[in-house]
């Protein structure tokens, strides 16, 4: 494999057509179904969507410090998409999804300047399907910056090196002086190109130092300036988040520093093909940086700059990929596939060279070289669909991007005008960072009374339709005073959620709403206890059926009953729902006479729910003797003590 000359030539019309269709599928990659894949709105995203509407509302910052602090460009940019889309997850996504779109054409001309159009067009492929760079292009962080940034630094500094102009200095130096506000990674990338400089040095290549560092050096500086000096003003600002995930920190190395930075090491070289990174935020959970289809390409690639390191392009290659990787090393949770975007793009040239070498190998007809390159490529496409549609469609994929608290600001949106609507404060405090940052940028809050339970809620005036939305694990002594004039209360779990450190999921939030009374059906008694009025059975997918039941106490005093929910089929029981009635957050003190109670739960099976095989059949019983309660009816004398839903 060479770099010649006529390797640095434009491609042809057929090469030209190739590299389009790169980019058109790096685009659509990266648009398609962007505002609900990933499903939810993670923390970190709305963070960035609320610091976007504080610069709207005419307050930048050189650095945002909520939320541990972050760097201004992508908020920047994404106030400019929220000006236009509105507060929603798209706004958020928006720039993420083009500048990672943008960065296959950095790519092919950083690759081309190096290594030739055939290697940047290879390249440009490889950063428009591989699964890592789709997904960062994907979530609303300032991650996705750094990548692009530094390809455009590479590339305007391998020009400027060539053309030996001071403008093309200057622009490199101000292109790396912009990624100092982008990602904190950047911080590690002097080390890289120290190290860099030191081998061209080393190689007799002094001409760029004497030349064209200056200029370089100015650029940086005054692109650099502003933070510079915000940081010396806020020192604490520097580093603080570097320092809580360090594992220089004991906290974090448990004492055992060396062992701790061997483990490190070799989880991080790890990343290009056994595992990557675990945390099902940042990637399908453990899936390498390259699948098994670009190990062959990317080991040869790695021959290739190996064997060939006195070219400084392959040195590039190598020190970027290994520098940078310094980031993931010396912070916890190795590979971290946020802190260790700095090796990208430079180290998707390694199966890129390797694919060329395939390509243009002397033992076989350059048409079988073609072929193979473009089944590998291919195939590497359809496992970056496959695994990304399988990811997002996992339910523990939706719980870690808080896909409960976009539902819940959607709830509030849909919310009718007249209708008296409370919200829990608890999902809008975003400033103590205990609360649901999602809830308060993507919600609409006019007419909406936020409210701490301690401190009481205003009532609503007589007739108005009330919608209350409660943090389950408080205090709820309040909510049957609120809905005391309710002919029926409406309760509605929210989707589940589950924190980082919390093991089990758990409902985000109950709502609570009034609503007329329902024609009266035909009711089904349980021992005189509670009547079952109503109910409707809804099939959700082939495996999900959604019972709806509407209940009135008849017993003078609170009984604490048990209504079983049973899907049976030909083998017997296959799933069931067991809570009160009412449901879990409808307690057996907050019935009122005559107020009916409409409850929601969802039957989950481990097969396809067929009407015509399985039953459904609800009952009560006592929790403490088990004993079953009879149903009351006058036109049996049969005693039964379950009753038939569907079909």
């Amino acid at each position: 494999m060479q770099t010649t000359h006529k390797n640095h030539q434009s491609p042809s019309k057929f090469g030209w057509a190739l590299l389009l269709l790169a980019l058109a599928t790096a685009v659509f990659l990266r648009l398609t179904n962007l505002g609900n894949w990933p499903p939810g709105l993670y923390r970190d995203e709305a963070f960035n969507g609320l610091d976007a509407l504080r610069v709207l509302d005419g307050n930048p910052a050189l650095f945002f410090t909520a939320n541990n602090g972050r760097e201004p460009l992508y908020i920047t940019l994404t106030a400019l998409s929220v000006a236009v889309f509105g507060r929603t997850v798209l706004a958020v996504r928006l720039v993420a999804a083009m500048v990672g779109s943008l960065t296959t054409w950095l790519v092919y001309k950083l690759g081309r300047t190096w290594f030739g159009w055939r290697v940047g067009l290879l390249a440009a492929w490889l950063w428009a399907i591989t699964l890592w760079p789709v997904h960062l292009s994907r979530i609303g962080l300032r991650t996705i910056l750094l990548p692009a940034v530094l390809a455009l630094t590479f590339w305007l500094g391998t020009e400027a090196y060539r053309r030996n102009k001071a403008s093309w200095w200057l622009a490199a130096g101000a292109a790396y002086g912009l990624g100092f506000y982008t990602y904190l990674a950047i911080r590690f990338t002097p080390l890289l190109l120290l190290t860099l400089g030191a081998f061209l040095l080393w190689q007799g290549r002094r001409e760029w130092l004497r030349r064209g560092a200056g200029w370089f050096v100015l650029g940086t500086a005054v692109t650099v300036l502003p933070l510079a000096l915000f940081y010396l003003q806020n020192p604490e600002l520097l580093l603080g988040r570097t320092g809580q995930v360090s594992i220089l920190n004991p906290a974090i190395n448990g004492g055992d520093l060396w062992g701790t930075l061997w483990r490190q090491i070799g989880r991080a070289l790890g990343l290009f093909l056994w595992q990557g990174d675990t945390i099902l935020r940042h990637n399908p959970a453990g899936r390498p940086f390259f699948d098994w289809l670009m190990a062959i390409p990317f080991l040869l690639g790695l021959g290739w700059c190996l064997k060939n390191w006195r070219k400084p392009a392959a040195t590039a290659v190598l020190l970027w990929s290994s520098v940078m990787l310094g980031v993931t090393i010396l912070a916890e949770d190795a590979p971290h596939f946020l802190r260790a975007v700095g090796i990208l793009p430079g180290a998707i040239f390694l199966p890129a060279l390797g694919l060329a070498g395939l390509w243009s190998w002397p033992r076989w007809p350059k048409l079988v070289g073609g072929g193979l390159v473009a089944a590998l490529i291919a195939g590497s496409l359809l496992l970056t669909v496959r695994d990304y549609v399988n990811y997002n469609q996992q339910p523990e994929t939706a719980l870690l991007f808080e896909s409960a608290a976009v539902e819940l600001a959607a709830q509030l949106n849909m919310e009718d005008e007249g209708t008296a609507v409370y919200l829990d404060r608890w999902f809008w405090d975003e400033p103590s960072q205990k609360g649901w940052p999602t809830v308060p940028f993507l919600a609409d809050l006019d007419g909406v009374t936020l409210y701490r339970p301690e401190n009481g809620l205003p009532p609503a005036a007589s007739g108005q339709p009330i919608s209350l939305y409660t943090w389950p694990f408080g205090d709820l002594e309040f909510v049957p005073q609120l809905l005391v004039e309710a002919e029926m209360v409406v309760v509605r779990n929210g989707r589940l959620a589950r924190g980082d450190l919390e093991l089990e999921p758990y409902p985000l939030y109950v709502r609570y709403a009034s609503s007329a009374r329902p024609n009266e059906a035909a009711m089904v008694n349980f021992d005189n206890a509670f009547l079952l009025q109503s109910w409707a059975v809804t099939p959700l997918d082939e495996q999900t059926v959604q019972v709806e039941l509407v209940w009135q106490k008849t017993a003078v005093e609170p009984t604490n009953q048990i209504a079983f929910l049973h899907l049976i089929g030909p083998d017997g029981l296959i799933t069931q729902a067991d809570t009160p009635p009412g449901g879990a957050y409808w307690f057996p003190h907050w019935w009122r006479d005559g107020q009916l109670v409409q409850e929601r739960r969802l039957l989950i099976l481990d097969r396809p729910y067929d009407p015509a095989l399985h039953t459904i059949q609800i009952g009560l019983y006592d929790p403490a003797t088990l004993d079953r309660l009879p149903i009351v009816s006058v036109d049996t004398d049969v005693q039964i003590d379950s009753w038939q839903l569907a079909p």
